[in-house]
């Protein structure tokens, strides 16, 4: 990695609810890379465990840990942008929100429908959990 600043990524929503999250967890725990996430993700997250079947209070021990090893930032920082004429789900517009004020490298998803892997938008790469794994010598 070139200078000292550590790689910084969004684990959306898709990943987070997959068997995924654990390795990823772990590599953010480790100081492979930093997260950056938001409330808006937090909630999505906790809702979309409850409906799986997970407890509440479970669902929320999740997201606090991973709150532990985040960057939490205000995606309302970001009032508009050009996104919105690509991203063609309106509830991933917080998503790329949240990577922008967040200063993120990348949005780690597994929506690749709506999230093109290997394209950017203003320095934020999307790219697939395998894709990340690789990049950082994980996978």
């Amino acid at each position: 990695m070139a200078g000292s600043r550590q790689l910084r990524a969004v684990l959306d929503t898709s990943v987070l609810l997959s068997a995924d999250r654990r390795p990823l967890l772990f590599l953010a725990a480790n100081h492979a890379y930093t997260i950056v996430t938001s409330d808006y993700i937090a909630e999505e997250v906790t809702r979309k465990l409850v409906e799986m079947g997970w407890s509440a209070p479970k669902a929320e021990a999740l997201l606090a840990a991973m709150d532990e090893l985040a960057e939490v930032v205000d995606y309302r920082q970001v009032t508009g942008g050009s996104y919105d004429l690509w991203l063609k789900d309106p509830d991933d517009h917080p998503i790329m929100a949240t990577a922008l004020v967040g200063r993120a490298d990348y949005v780690v998803t597994w929506n690749v429908k709506d999230f093109p892997p290997k394209q950017r938008f203003a320095g934020v790469t999307i790219i697939t959990p395998d894709g990340f794994l690789r990049l950082l010598g994980a996978g």
